[in-house]
């Protein structure tokens, strides 16, 4: 019986001993072993990477085309990781000519080229139905056309993949105002 009793007093030391070597050995093929590559981390949420506002400081005609499409685009290429939306705010537009239509469906088709979709803001009745005849909205998408940056901002969260949760980070994208475009100059 001493043996056993010996050998039973024995048993807890030598497990601790191995436990110790396996949780030393383990430690450190744990570290030797490369962990999953760390996230790109987006300054401020997936809604303000994602989702680029802009507004237009001037009304958009046919001789500020060309400029709003350079400055739309320079902003959407500087944009990492590369913006699901841009909402373009052309409040101060009352009327759309044939020039600012093109342009539109322009910038829409140069958008769709980077996989970024258009959403626009028109609160004015006039540009509103001057864009939609001649058939520009439906080029345009009538579902792209909203009337405050707050309705379209989360449409087009909405359409974001994925769930479409309201977090912080687009509440607060909610209450700063969109980018400003300064107006780009008038070529006759």
């Amino acid at each position: 019986m001493p043996q056993t009793a010996g050998r039973a007093a024995r048993q807890p030391e030598s497990q601790c001993r191995y436990q110790f070597i396996l949780i030393r050995t383990t430690t450190w093929w744990a570290r030797s072993i490369p962990g999953p590559a760390p996230r790109a981390s987006r300054r401020g949420g997936p809604a303000t990477g994602q989702i680029v506002c802009l507004r237009l400081t001037g009304p958009l005609c046919g001789g500020t085309a060309q400029a709003l499409l350079d400055a739309v685009g320079a902003r959407v290429r500087a944009a990492v990781p590369s913006p699901y939306a841009v909402v373009l705010d052309l409040s101060d537009t009352s009327a759309a000519d044939d020039g600012a239509r093109a342009a539109l469906e322009s910038l829409r088709a140069l958008l769709a080229n980077c996989h970024t979709h258009l959403r626009l803001v028109l609160p004015e009745g006039e540009a509103r139905a001057a864009l939609c005849s001649n058939g520009a909205a439906s080029a345009i998408g009538i579902d792209a056309l909203h009337t405050s940056v707050r309705a379209a901002i989360l449409a087009a969260h909405a359409a974001l993949p994925g769930p479409a949760l309201v977090t912080p980070a687009l509440r607060a994208m909610l209450s700063q105002p969109p980018e400003l475009l300064l107006p780009p100059p008038y070529s006759a």
